[in-house]
């Protein structure tokens, strides 16, 4: 797997710690239906918008503007809609790799930059 790649794949991936965040944020049948407060929801906000940027970031280094932009929002779609489903089925599992995966994503994601910069 060339490093453009691997930077795309984490880009995509990283948008899923967002999602879990939110998802605990806001009122889930899956994970309880606790609300969260709007505290957890302005943090919530916080992070997709940061991530959003990261993932922009991440990926137009690796592609250029147009695509590393359509990465970053396919990658919220598909992977939101997967989420979605994987809750209703799997919560507790669906929970923790997914966190999981969004984290490892944002760490490919600052590498892949942090990389760059020095280059």
């Amino acid at each position: 797997m060339g490093g453009d790649t691997l930077a795309l794949a984490c880009a995509a991936a990283a948008c899923l710690l967002a999602l879990v965040r939110w998802a605990q944020a806001t009122d889930t049948r899956a994970w309880g239906d606790a609300p969260a407060g709007p505290q957890a929801q302005r943090k919530a906000w916080g992070l997709a918008l940061a991530t959003l940027a990261l993932q922009c970031a991440a990926a137009t280094v690796a592609t250029g503007i147009a695509a590393g932009v359509a990465i970053a929002v396919a990658s919220w779609m598909v992977l939101g809609w997967g989420l979605v489903l994987a809750m209703n089925l799997w919560p507790e599992g669906c929970l923790r790799w997914a966190r999981r995966i969004g984290i490892a994503g944002w760490a490919g994601c600052a590498l892949g930059l942090l990389i760059h910069a020095l280059a």
